[in-house]
């Protein structure tokens, strides 16, 4: 399918699942990803390039207190709600006003469903390789990451975190506009 036929066809169900974004000739072009994410106002579960055995079991969340992450967040609560672990990560300098990360904790807690809170610091390294590092560390086998705080143009000249996620992650995605 074109990227616009799956965008549009992707409105009519509760979540779109894609490879990972690549330059690849046999992989979804990230402008696809774009098209899927914009279009179709659904979230997305991005597939690795390796299949993990399960989804779902230990969460990073990648909170930036933003509207995109907090949507993305909600687009999760199926799989918050099966989860063994779920771990909140934020890192310095790589937010913007808005709820903490505490807040969502407490937001979930009124669901049942019991998440740990971090703050983590950059040390000159990009926040999505922080967070990507936390969740190998943890043994995480999903992100949930809120798409383009930052506007596309921005993420394009400069880079960004989700830019970051979404070309690097090993395990599954979870993400939303």
């Amino acid at each position: 399918m074109r990227p616009k036929a799956t965008a549009l066809s992707g409105i009519a169900v509760d979540l779109i699942v894609i490879g990972r974004p690549s330059d690849g000739p046999r992989r979804p072009h990230m402008s696809t990803f774009e098209d899927v994410l914009f279009e179709s106002g659904r979230p997305i579960l991005l597939a690795p390039p390796t299949p993990p055995a399960h989804v779902g079991r230990n969460v990073l969340i990648a909170w930036n207190c933003s509207t995109e992450q907090a949507r993305a967040t909600a687009s999760a609560m199926p799989f918050l709600a099966r989860a063994e672990q779920i771990t909140i990560v934020t890192v310095d300098g790589a937010t913007v006003p808005g709820p903490s990360a505490e807040e969502m904790a407490a937001n979930l807690k009124l669901h049942g469903i019991a998440a740990d809170t971090i703050t983590l610091k950059g040390d000159n390294r990009t926040a999505g390789s922080v967070i990507l590092d936390r969740a190998r560390a943890l043994g995480c086998d999903l992100v949930v990451k809120g798409a383009y705080t930052q506007s596309r143009l921005r993420q394009l000249i400069f880079g960004g975190t989700t830019r970051h996620i979404l070309t690097h992650a090993e395990m599954p995605v979870l993400t939303a506009h």
